[in-house]
């Protein structure tokens, strides 16, 4: 496990290396970077704007302790200090999926962008040209858009369930572990999007891909996701993400089925 994480973040820190060897990459970068940056700048701002709600909702997950004689304070004080230490790790928590959830929403509108980006990426790796690029430029487009669109009703169904999960007395303090959990596996799902998009591989075989190399898997998504928390770093997350999703698909992506191949070959 600890092997398949370190090779998850290897790939990541190797998709970031590239962006930034690859000076023919940096055009194609530039305008997802420039959504991802208005994404963060909002999603920050919402943070800042409703800081008091978001902490009332996550001290609302906790449990309330009360000293009923003086000698409990014995327990009840470590208990306070360590319940608002709680607060606070959660309240960075919901910010950084407020981050995430702004970025995701971002490649909805750069994924033609990211598209280009992904295909220039296999280009170099591989030397040819990636398959499935000999489409219309407009067929191109809607293609990436609605296959982006597709995976944040997902994303955001997946979500709707834990919230309702949350709802539930006594499992409250567990919602923002899942939200996190949830989002770490999503994001080599999504950021490897666009070269499995070309590929053609069905979205069930994406998620039993995904179930098969956790830890993989968890390396790459927990090393973008803490990465959402770096100020400046954030802005260009999202196409190194992609370099990176490119990567881990040429080196680490499903096996096409057969029916696939075949209509690949066709």
């Amino acid at each position: 496990m600890i092997g398949g994480a370190r090779t998850g973040l290897g790939v990541l820190a190797d998709g970031m290396r590239m962006l930034r060897r690859e000076r023919s990459l940096w055009p194609l970068a530039l305008t997802p970077a420039l959504f991802a940056s208005i994404a963060v700048c909002l999603a920050a701002a919402g943070v800042w704007a409703y800081a008091d709600w978001i902490q009332g909702m996550v001290a609302g997950w906790l449990p309330n302790v009360e000293a009923g004689a003086w000698y409990s304070w014995l327990w009840v004080g470590p208990l306070e200090l360590l319940l608002f230490l709680l607060r606070w790790l959660l309240f960075l928590f919901a910010a950084a999926l407020a981050v995430a959830l702004a970025f995701l929403l971002a490649n909805v509108a750069a994924a033609p962008f990211l598209d280009r980006l992904s295909q220039r990426v296999e280009a170099i790796v591989r030397g040819v040209p990636p398959e499935g690029t000999d489409r219309p430029l407009w067929v191109e487009i809607r293609h990436t858009m609605s296959n982006e669109l597709r995976r944040l009703l997902f994303f955001g169904g997946i979500w709707l369930g834990i919230a309702m999960i949350g709802l539930v007395p006594g499992v409250q303090i567990l919602t923002p572990l899942l939200f996190a959990a949830f989002t770490v596996t999503f994001l080599p799902l999504e950021y490897s999007g666009c070269a499995l998009d070309r590929r053609l591989i069905p979205f069930k075989t994406r998620r039993r891909w995904v179930r098969g190399n956790l830890p993989l898997m968890a390396g790459f998504g927990g090393g973008a996701f803490l990465t959402f928390l770096v100020p400046g770093l954030n802005f260009v997350m999202v196409p190194a993400l992609v370099v990176a999703g490119t990567l881990l698909v040429l080196r680490h992506g499903p096996a096409p089925e057969p029916a696939q191949s075949e209509q690949n070959a066709a």
